[in-house]
C-alpha cells in the first residue's frame, strides 16, 4: 500500500492556512484577514446543488472545501443518503460542523485533512463539489490531479462533478481535463445581483459558471 504524501509547497501552504484564525461574521468567512466565502453565495450554491443532484433519489455527496458551509446548507434542503466533507482547516471544520453539518438529516463525515491525504471509496458518490484554496500557481495542476485521482475514481457511472468557478469562461487546461475524463459536460452562467454583493467582496467578478460534468462508463 502506497503512503500518501504532500509536496513541500503544499505542506507549507496548509501550515500557513492552519496558522491563521477562522472567523465567521455577518458577511461570511475570513481566514486571517481575507474573506474566502460569503453568505451571499447561497443562491449560487443552491444551483450547484440542484444541478448536481437532480434525478438522484437519495444521492451520496462529497464536498471538498467545506468553508462556510453554504453548499451544505443548500444540500440540507435535499433528501440525501450521506454527506462527506473534506476541510483541512480545523477551525473552519469545527464551525461548519456546529452550524450546519450536525443539522443534516443524513450520516455525515468530515475529514480534517488535505484532500490529497484522504482515502475515499471507489464508485460511491453520486455528486462531488470541489472548491479548494490551493497554493499559488497550483490551481490547475491540483484540479487535474483531483479529477484524475479522485473524482473519476470515486464517482458512480452517471455521477456528476462540479467546481466553484468565478468568471465567464473556463480556461483551456480545465476544459481539456473535462473533455478527456468525462462523458459530457456543460457550464451554466449565473450573475450575482449587484444589490446582493457584500461590502468586502473579494471574488474577481459577480459572474459565475456552474460546470456540470458527468462520468461515463469504462473507457
Amino acid at each position: 500500500m502506497t503512503t500518501k504524501t504532500l509536496s513541500e509547497v503544499h505542506q507549507r501552504h496548509i501550515a500557513a492556512l492552519r496558522g491563521q484564525p477562522a472567523v465567521v461574521d455577518s458577511e461570511g468567512l475570513r481566514i486571517g484577514s481575507q474573506y474566502v466565502m460569503f453568505f451571499a453565495e447561497a443562491e449560487l450554491m443552491r444551483e450547484h446543488v440542484t444541478r448536481l443532484t437532480e434525478g438522484f433519489a437519495r444521492p451520496n455527496v462529497l464536498e471538498v472545501g467545506l468553508g462556510l458551509g453554504v453548499f451544505a446548507t443548500q444540500l440540507s434542503k435535499r433528501e440525501i443518503s450521506s454527506y462527506t466533507a473534506i476541510e483541512p482547516h480545523p477551525g473552519v471544520a469545527l464551525m461548519a460542523r456546529t452550524r450546519v453539518i450536525d443539522t443534516l438529516d443524513a450520516p455525515a463525515r468530515v475529514y480534517i485533512d488535505p484532500w490529497q491525504l484522504v482515502t475515499l471509496p471507489t464508485g460511491f458518490f453520486d455528486a462531488i463539489m470541489y472548491d479548494t484554496w490551493p497554493p499559488d500557481g497550483h490551481a490547475d495542476s491540483d484540479f487535474t490531479e483531483f479529477v484524475v485521482d479522485v473524482a473519476v475514481r470515486c464517482l458512480r457511472t452517471g455521477g456528476r462533478f462540479s467546481f466553484f468557478h468565478s468568471g465567464t469562461s473556463i480556461g483551456p487546461a480545465r476544459r481539456n481535463v473535462l473533455d478527456r475524463h468525462f462523458a459530457q459536460w456543460t457550464a451554466y452562467p449565473r450573475t450575482m445581483p449587484a444589490e446582493q454583493t457584500p461590502h468586502h467582496w473579494t471574488k474577481p467578478s459577480r459572474e459565475f459558471l456552474i460546470p456540470i460534468a458527468t462520468k461515463g462508463g469504462a473507457r
